[in-house]
C-alpha cells in the first residue's frame, strides 16, 4: 500500500475519529538525516538486491478489514490489474500479501485480486510490477545494501548532482514496518529529499529488516527494539566506513521513534549534529499512560473525565507489561479483565504482536534511558515540534531535550516549534480544527509543510558554518 503522505504510514492513519486516535498512537514515524563527507563519496558495488513489486494505491481502511481504493498510482500493479477509484478490496488470501511487509509477490509474476465494484464481485488479474526507482531533480540516486542479521537491508543514498563532498542526511524512520522507498513524489519522504537536494545536501535512508527490497534474516514484525537499533547502527557504520562519509559531515535527524534511536547512536559515535522531530524523552511506560489520559480528547473530542478514568483503570496493566516485564499472554491468564485493555490501548492481537510489532519491542522501550543518552551527545542539537502534534502530545519532551543538552553543553541545543503542523509534517491547522474535523468525521485538509525541512536546513547551514571544534 502506498500512502500519499508518509509512504509506509499505516493505512489506519487515514481513519477519522477514534480509530485514527488508536492507530495513530502506535505510529511514531521517524526520519534521520546523515549529511555526508569531507571527501567524495566512495562508489558502491553493484546493487545485488532485486526490486520488490508494489500494489500502488492510496486507500481507506474499512471496518470489516477491507480497503476502498482512493487513487491508483501510475506504473503500478494496481494499474496493471485495472483497479479503479472506488473499488473495494476485501480482506482475504489474495489481498493479504500486498498489505504485509515483505510478502509482496515477485515482480513479473502473474497475480489476481478480487474486488467489489459497484456492489458486484469482479476478479482482476495482471502482472506484478516492480516498484519504480526514486528520482530527484538535480540528484543522483544510488540503491545499495547493508549487511545485517544474516541478510541484506536496502539502503538509498541520494546526492546532489555535481557536488563532490555534500553533507548527507540519514533519515531514520519510526515504529512501523512500512517502506521508506517511494516512487511517489508527493510523499513526505520525497518532499524532504527534494528539499535537501535543492539545498546541496545528500539524503540517506535504510529499510528495516524484511521491508521493501530487504532480504534474509528476521522480519521487522518479529524483531525487538534492540535488534532494530542494531540495524540502524549497522547502516550508520556502513555510511561512514563503506561509503566514505565523514562523521564531521553527518547529521542525524530522528522523527518520532527515530528521535529515540538518534541520541543513542550519536552518544556512541558522534555525528556533526542531531535533530529530532515529534519524539519523547520521558520513560516510555509513563508516556503511554499519558496517551491514555490525554490523547482521546485532544485528538477526537472524547470526554476528558472518562478518558482519565479509563487511563487509571489501565494503569495496573501497563505496570505489569512495561515495568514488571510480563508477557501479554501471562497478564491475560492471571488477569482476564486486562485482556481487553491490552487490545484497546496496546493493539494486542491476542498472540505475539502489538500493532504489527512483536510485543517485546514495546516492552524494551522503558529500559532505554534517554536522559543519559542525550547527556552524552557531543554535537549540536535541534529539537523540532509541530505544535498541532497530538501523537507526541505536546512540546514538553522536545523542550526538555534542548534544556537537558544545554545543561551539559550550554548553548549547543535549541528548540523550535512549527505552527499548525502535525506529527506527519502536514500543515493541518490548529488543534481545535483537527478535533472538530474528527468529531464531524470530515477529514481535515492537509499537505506537507515545507517549513519543517526549511528549519532543519537552516540549522544545518548554521552548524556547518562553525568550526567542528566549536560545535563538538
Amino acid at each position: 500500500m502506498d500512502s500519499g503522505a508518509f509512504e509506509g504510514m499505516p493505512e489506519q492513519i487515514r481513519h477519522d475519529g477514534l480509530s485514527l486516535w488508536r492507530a495513530a498512537r502506535l505510529m511514531l514515524a521517524a526520519v534521520a538525516f546523515l549529511l555526508a563527507c569531507s571527501k567524495p563519496i566512495t562508489p558502491a558495488a553493484a546493487d545485488v538486491l532485486p526490486r520488490t513489486s508494489w500494489l500502488g494505491i492510496q486507500a481507506t481502511p474499512l471496518p470489516d478489514g477491507g480497503r476502498r481504493v482512493d487513487a491508483v498510482l501510475p506504473d503500478s500493479t494496481a494499474a496493471s490489474l485495472g483497479l479503479r477509484n472506488g473499488d473495494v478490496i476485501p480482506q482475504g488470501v489474495d489481498a493479504q500479501p500486498w498489505f504485509t511487509p515483505g510478502a509482496a509477490p515477485a515482480a513479473g509474476s502473474r497475480v489476481k485480486l478480487p474486488v467489489v465494484r459497484g456492489g458486484k464481485p469482479v476478479a482482476l488479474s495482471g502482472t506484478a510490477r516492480a516498484r519504480p526507482l526514486e528520482s530527484y531533480v538535480g540528484g543522483e540516486t544510488r540503491y545499495g545494501s547493508v549487511a545485517f542479521g544474516g541478510g541484506l537491508l536496502r539502503d538509498i543514498l541520494v546526492t546532489p548532482r555535481g557536488v563532490a563532498a555534500p553533507p548527507v542526511v540519514f533519515a531514520i524512520q519510526g515504529v512501523d514496518c512500512g517502506s521508506v522507498d517511494t516512487p511517489n513524489p508527493a510523499s513526505v519522504w520525497r518532499r524532504i529529499g527534494q528539499a535537501l537536494i535543492d539545498a546541496g545536501y545528500g539524503y540517506y535512508r535504510v529499510e528495516k529488516p524484511g521491508v521493501g527490497d530487504s532480504r534474509g534474516g528476521a522480519a521487522c514484525q518479529a524483531i525487538d527494539y534492540a535488534q532494530e537499533i542494531a540495524a540502524f547502527r549497522a547502516a550508520y557504520r556502513h555510511l561512514t566506513d563503506d561509503l566514505g562519509v565523514s562523521r564531521s559531515r553527518i547529521f542525524l535527524f530522528g522523527i518520532s521513534m527515530g528521535g529515540v534511536h538518534a541520541p543513542q547512536l550519536a552518544a556512541e559515535v558522534a555525528p556533526r549534529g542531531v535533530a529530532v522531530w515529534g519524539t519523547v524523552i520521558r520513560n516510555w511506560g509513563d508516556y503511554w499512560h499519558d496517551l491514555d489520559t490525554y490523547q482521546g480528547f485532544l485528538l477526537s473530542g472524547l470526554d476528558p473525565v472518562e478518558e482519565s478514568r479509563k487511563a487509571e483503570r489501565y494503569r495496573a496493566m501497563l505496570n505489569l507489561f512495561y515495568f514488571s516485564g510480563q508477557a501479554p499472554a501471562s497478564i491475560a491468564a492471571a488477569h482476564p479483565e486486562m485482556a481487553d485493555a491490552m487490545r484497546d490501548t496496546l493493539g494486542w492481537d491476542g498472540a505475539e504482536h502489538m500493532s504489527g510489532r512483536h510485543w517485546r519491542y514495546f516492552q524494551q522501550l522503558p529500559g532505554v534511558n534517554l536522559f543519559e543518552a542525550w547527556s552524552k551527545v557531543k554535537a549540536p542539537v535541534l529539537s523540532l515540534y509541530g505544535d498541532s502534534d497530538v501523537i507526541a502530545l505536546s512540546g514538553f519532551d522536545q523542550r526538555i531535550i534542548a534544556d537537558l543538552v544545554n545543561h551539559y553543553r550550554p548553548g549547543t541545543a535549541e528548540f523550535r516549534a512549527v505552527p499548525e503542523t502535525d506529527h506527519f509534517m502536514r500543515r493541518i491547522g490548529p488543534r481545535e480544527a483537527i478535533r472538530a474535523a474528527a468529531i464531524s468525521k470530515q477529514p481535515a485538509s492537509a499537505d506537507f509543510n515545507p517549513a519543517v525541512v526549511a528549519a532543519l536546513i537552516a540549522w544545518v547551514r548554521d552548524v556547518l558554518a562553525k568550526p567542528v571544534a566549536a560545535t563538538g
